[in-house]
């Protein structure tokens, strides 16, 4: 019987030893080998790779060479960053399933994998949790000023009054409105419950029965914005949430509610944020993704008083990774014995 031949492309993030346990997909009549990508050598090319494709799309990001020396014959590619761009897919002659062993499939080209049948796989809940107690972390930071009082201690102030002072709370008389539940926003409400919240949601691409049938309150986002303490976003980038929240949104939330983005920065109007901080018109955010990575030092947001900012580190754990490999090779292993995939995303 013919093996099926995958090629795994390793990188900074997913290492070559992570990669290591999709040879035992060799049990399922599968040949395994392995390259690795060694300009994504550590997670900060890594995130400037996946920010580059986020903001200007596939094409913007170079494709990994030796990708197209391996995979001409290969049925099965599995890669973290590495593009999976129409010129891979047309070195590819026998290319049946691309996995992209990401939360999202930005490095692949949806569209070309659809028209030529070609079935992907992405690990699409593999930071939910990372992420989930990074942001019950934002707001608890934000609302109870923790990292603002460590910068004042580092500059030598005793800092016992803060622009929030009025409006501090303990997180068990609060409202929090999730954004979206997804993988991501589930986890953050499961965490909320430990904090006794009021939890309310809106997701724009989701029956609200879903919502209900978990026990949650399913509003509008008007709803969500006019009544929210702490409004936390986890829906996905694309056309229709560009700018998801921009001036219109601000004016809707209350003066003492504190915005968190650890999804991604393209789904807020930053210029709206910006000016909703300076007019106190919310009372503050917590923010971990932006239009420019790194924070230019002459960014607005740098000079307020009522933001906690964090470098993109809401999807950093040792145990992202491993979960991405885990979630691919379960698919994986599905797929070679003719049982269902998971996680296709087209």
């Amino acid at each position: 019987m013919k093996k099926t031949k995958i090629l795994l492309v390793a990188d900074g993030g997913i290492t070559p030893d992570l990669m290591k346990k999709m040879y035992e997909l060799e049990k399922y009549n599968a040949e395994v080998t392995m390259i690795e990508d060694k300009d994504m050598y550590a997670m900060g090319p890594i995130t400037d790779r996946m920010l580059q494709i986020e903001l200007g799309g596939i094409d913007a990001a170079p494709t990994y060479k030796p990708l197209l020396d391996e995979c001409k014959d290969k049925d099965i590619i599995v890669v973290h960053v590495a593009s999976i761009n129409k010129e891979v897919i047309d070195a590819c002659e026998n290319l049946k399933v691309a996995a992209v062993l990401r939360g999202g499939y930005e490095n692949a080209d949806v569209e070309e994998l659809t028209k030529r049948g070609i079935k992907l796989i992405n690990a699409p809940w593999r930071s939910a949790h990372a992420v989930a107690d990074f942001t019950v972390g934002m707001m608890i930071a934000e609302n109870k000023n923790i990292a603002r009082a460590h910068k004042l201690i580092y500059e030598g102030k005793w800092c016992k009054k803060f622009a929030n002072q009025e409006y501090i709370h303990d997180m068990r008389t609060r409202t929090v409105g999730i954004i979206g539940f997804g993988y991501i926003g589930r986890k953050v409400i499961d965490r909320l419950k430990g904090f006794e919240c009021n939890v309310i949601v809106h997701d724009p691409f989701m029956d609200k029965k879903v919502i209900e049938e978990a026990g949650l309150k399913a509003v509008t986002l008007e709803e969500l914005l006019t009544q929210s303490d702490f409004i936390s976003m986890h829906i996905r980038l694309s056309e229709k949430t560009n700018k998801f929240i921009g001036e219109k949104e601000f004016a809707q939330m209350k003066q003492t509610a504190y915005f968190i983005n650890t999804a991604r920065a393209g789904i807020v109007d930053t210029d709206a944020l910006i000016h909703a901080l300076e007019t106190k018109s919310i009372g503050g955010a917590a923010i971990d993704v932006f239009d420019e990575e790194p924070l230019p030092k002459d960014s607005p947001l740098l000079k307020l008083d009522n933001i906690t900012l964090t470098s993109h580190l809401a999807g950093t754990s040792c145990d992202t990774m491993r979960n991405s490999v885990e979630i691919g090779f379960d698919d994986l292993k599905n797929y070679l014995q003719g049982l269902p995939m998971q996680n296709v995303r087209n």
